[in-house]
């Protein structure tokens, strides 16, 4: 929010796409394409800091986006894929907004920190048998918690760790979606040393 009080979007468009233009004019092709998706990544993120909801097919285009920022970054070294249940429909799915590419970062910075190649990471959007639950589930093959550190970190999913590097972006998500659907709703987090994580979110399934 502070962001977005302080700086004119439009400023921030007009600026990528000059800079977008430019490197098409030098032949730059990749570097225009990368510039577009974090254009496009930034819309996203400042439309939706006052916003209370956003479809699924919202937040998995802004998912997208940012993955492949991330590849355009570190060649080869993370794959990423969707797995959907065939009766969700994203687009008429609501869902707190920046609520899943958290989760997601969070897996590359921390579970793949070490992994320089063949890293992956996969979502798996679920719903509940009577389709009343969204359950999105973070898997990265990563470098895993230890059973005393899975311990800590899910003991700070209620109360803000020490340390602001290291799970305050899984704590905040936590309270937001509990503030918004209720104690009943949050994450889980399911880890095994040296085999990797899987972070689940547990939402209502609200549709239009």
């Amino acid at each position: 929010k502070l962001l977005a009080n302080q700086i004119n979007p439009h400023f921030l468009y007009n600026t990528l796409e000059a800079i977008r233009m430019k490197a098409l004019v030098e032949g730059n092709r990749e570097v225009a394409n990368a510039i577009k998706l974090l254009s496009k990544s930034m819309r996203y993120v400042l439309s939706n800091t006052r916003t209370s909801y956003t479809t699924l097919q919202k937040e998995l285009d802004y998912i997208n986006n940012y993955m492949t920022i991330m590849n355009l970054r570190f060649p080869d070294r993370i794959n990423y894929d969707i797995a959907m249940d065939e009766g969700l429909m994203p687009s008429n799915c609501r869902i707190l907004p920046l609520l899943l590419q958290p989760v997601i970062e969070n897996a590359i910075s921390h579970g793949l920190e070490n992994k320089e190649r063949n890293g992956h990471i996969i979502l798996k959007l679920r719903l509940s048998q009577n389709n009343t639950l969204l359950r999105a589930s973070v898997f990265d093959n990563g470098i895993g918690l230890s059973k005393q550190r899975l311990l800590d970190v899910t003991s700070h999913l209620e109360t803000p760790p020490d340390d602001s590097e290291h799970g305050i972006g899984l704590y905040n998500i936590n309270n937001r979606i509990r503030l918004s659907y209720g104690p009943e709703y949050g994450i889980t987090i399911q880890s095994k040393e040296h085999f990797g994580t899987c972070v689940t979110v547990t939402l209502p399934h609200i549709y239009f």
